[in-house]
């Protein structure tokens, strides 16, 4: 199948509605093979906090950001991490010797060893999926719609549509008091 040019879809990932079922990182460690470690993508608890009368607990999925400019892609010194025109970041395993210097360039320390096969690993997006136009496991999976894939645009609307509905409500509030 043809790769698609330029980036057609994003995936979004809302932690306000992440409730750190893990279920991504299932799905993604079902979808390509992954043993426990690594985390391609990984909720990360934040908490428990205190806040005014309550302890507070939220999570924060997290994942490749597939920079326009990878660091990862600069520095592999075989060419084994690469950037599909649609803007996916992946490893291609045949080229990688897991070196680990992707892990060490990225910004984020997304490239993490697969220690059963010595080489790196790390969010593709799905890009087999993508291809054959579904969504990523990880976004297919979340129970809570946390993590959505769709055209940047549409993304881009939905939080604009969000946070007016958030504004309005707080708008409510205030008259009512």
């Amino acid at each position: 199948m043809k790769k698609p040019r330029g980036r057609h879809k994003a995936l979004q990932l809302d932690a306000n509605r992440c409730i750190g079922c893990y279920a991504c990182e299932v799905a993604c460690k079902l979808e390509h093979d992954f043993p426990a470690e690594p985390h391609p993508i990984h909720a990360i608890q934040v908490g428990p906090l205190e806040g005014d009368d309550e302890l507070l607990l939220t999570f924060q999925p997290t994942t490749c950001y597939h920079c326009d400019r990878p660091a990862c892609v600069e520095a592999c010194p075989t060419g084994a991490m690469q950037k599909r025109e649609d803007g996916v970041v992946f490893s291609d395993l045949e080229i990688c010797i897991g070196c680990q210097t992707c892990a060490i360039a990225c910004p984020f320390g997304v490239p993490q060893l697969n220690p059963a096969i010595g080489k790196i690993a790390k969010c593709d997006a799905c890009k087999d999926r993508i291809d054959q136009g579904l969504w990523p496991a990880c976004a297919l999976c979340c129970p809570t719609g946390a993590l959505q894939f769709a055209p940047p645009e549409r993304l881009v609307q939905d939080i604009r549509q969000k946070e007016a509905l958030r504004v309005a409500r707080c708008l409510e509030e205030k008259e009512e008091e």
